[in-house]
């Protein structure tokens, strides 16, 4: 939602910025000052923990009194720049590059903040230490809706405009699975979903992906040799077209994920099949050939699961895992291993069927899940529509 752009606000928003830049500097400089170094009891590692006590007995009243920060505010900056110079310390960062706040933001405890309604429709916004501001843009479907607990909210000054970001928690019912389950299987090329019943595939990008790095980063780094990486405007290029990679991926991830589920819920399908695909990077590391490396670094397939996790619990649609080994290679009407004839199609000489790799590895992980959960073997009709490779 946007707010009114109050100069007092903006100077608020500022003041706090300055204040929490300070405060991380300041205990980075000596965090043994401000905080003790422990060994982990599961990892075995040294992390720092801050004492609050120590810090904000060091700095509340100077934020206050040089920065001009309410009591409230003062005491949300305290604990912003302990959590920022924590997560610093415990992960190994390098001491050169300090952390910095890159944007004029201010966080605001859930507690010292609140909505003011008029008829449904939100029309202040009330902080703590500053008063009340009015909301310009915030929905009256939104506020219908997020009928919830109300966390954190953050405050962001850019472009002459205050954006409020704002934490809500919500409680979500948790599926049981069933037996009505479609299952997802990725590949570099499609993402498959389907099960006896039903099929449709999605396009990745990667091939957009490898074009981008083959044809504009690769060629870039050649044409410029070594001497790239001492030139500003050609590493912004580049910087560029690696950002423009991760934009695909992410927005690639969200929307499938989004697709999956809702269609998922639309087939009348509670319940979604993934492949175990744990430590599947570390297994491919051996591999020789670049090609293939380069799409797994690429192939970001753990977080398009947790997303599908995710937009499931959201939508009620419980997500379990299944072994997915020679989940597209046994046949799954005899369980017997299919030969390969030509480009992903597999045969099957004991009942004499044709499939396609993917078809064949959804009705095997759907399989697989009967079994292991309900004990129930389910084959696909002898001689159907999926088991022409033609018919996809």
């Amino acid at each position: 939602m946007t707010v009114s752009s109050e100069p007092g606000l903006v100077n608020l928003i500022r003041r706090y910025t300055w204040g929490l830049q300070h405060l991380v500097n300041e205990i980075l400089a000596d965090p043994v000052q401000f905080g003790e170094f422990r060994s982990s009891k599961r990892s075995k590692r040294i992390r720092w923990k801050p004492i609050i006590s120590l810090i904000h007995g060091k700095f509340y009243r100077q934020l206050k009194e040089e920065f001009g920060l309410p009591s409230a505010i003062a005491q949300c900056c305290i604990r912003e720049a302990m959590s920022i110079t924590k997560s610093w310390l415990n992960n190994n960062s390098n001491e050169k590059s300090l952390p910095r706040v890159k944007c004029y933001r201010m966080r605001v405890n859930y507690q010292n903040w609140h909505f003011m309604k008029e008829k449904g429709r939100v029309t202040e916004l009330f902080i703590g230490g500053y008063g009340y501001v009015e909301v310009e843009n915030f929905p009256r479907v939104l506020a219908e809706r997020w009928n919830g607990d109300y966390k954190e909210l953050i405050v962001l000054y850019k472009n002459g405009k205050i954006t409020c970001i704002v934490t809500v928690k919500k409680k979500v019912k948790r599926a049981n699975p069933s037996p009505r389950a479609i299952a997802v299987d990725l590949n570099f090329n499609e993402i498959v979903v389907g099960n006896f019943d039903v099929e449709f595939r999605i396009k990745t990008r990667m091939s957009r992906i490898m074009n981008i790095k083959k044809n504009h980063i690769e060629k870039t780094q050649k044409k410029y040799n070594k001497s790239w990486r001492f030139i500003p405007g050609v590493r912004r290029a580049i910087s560029r077209w690696w950002k423009r990679i991760h934009n695909l991926n992410d927005d690639f991830i969200k929307k499938t994920a989004l697709y999956i589920v809702k269609t998922a819920r639309k087939l009348g399908y509670d319940t979604i099949v993934l492949e175990d695909l744990s430590n599947l990077r570390l297994k491919q590391s051996d591999i020789k050939k670049k090609s293939w490396r380069e799409r797994f670094t690429f192939f970001a397939y753990r977080k398009l699961q947790e997303w599908i996790e995710w937009q499931g619990l959201k939508n009620e649609i419980a997500v379990v895992y299944v072994d997915p080994r020679k989940s597209s290679k046994k046949c799954p009407f005899c369980g017997k291993d299919t030969k390969q004839i030509s480009h992903r199609t597999m045969k099957c000489e004991s009942c004499d069927l044709t499939f396609d790799k993917d078809s064949l590895a959804v009705l095997n992980l759907v399989d697989r899940y009967l079994q292991q959960m309900w004990g129930v073997e389910v084959h696909p009709e002898r001689g159907g529509w999926r088991c022409s490779p033609k018919n996809r």
